[in-house]
């Protein structure tokens, strides 16, 4: 039985077919989702078992780097997310994906309702 992975899709995001491959060459079932899809119910996060959010410029970036699909993740799927981390399953997110995950409040740590670190300049 394969792995299902689901690539997020939303304004912005690019390269998710690439995260597809990647997840493929793995040895997972990748579907590429638009999160509409999701918000609407017709797709079922719950589905799947493992999240991908691929880079890009997620919403244009405009108001920061990932936080409007973060605003737009927790507002239509808040609950649903928190029990796919909950039940242990991975999520992923790449350049981009992983600004939203900071931005979302599930990074670091279990998920939150708000970020508890942010992604600044480095000085080094």
């Amino acid at each position: 039985m394969e792995l299902k992975a689901l690539i997020l899709r939303a304004p912005g995001i690019n390269r998710d077919t690439d995260a597809a491959l990647a997840c493929e060459l793995a040895g997972a079932l990748p579907e590429r989702i638009h999160i509409n899809r999701l918000a609407e119910g017709s797709i079922r996060l719950a589905d799947y078992a493992l999240l991908v959010i691929p880079g890009g410029f997620s919403y244009g970036d405009h108001l920061g780097a990932g936080r409007l699909l973060a605003v737009d993740l927790i507002h239509r799927l808040g609950e649903e997310l928190e029990r796919f981390v909950a039940d242990g399953r991975p999520v992923i997110g790449i350049c981009n994906g992983f600004q939203v995950l900071v931005k979302a409040g599930l990074l670091p740590g279990p998920p939150r309702r708000s970020p508890q670190v942010t992604l600044t300049t480095n000085e080094s």
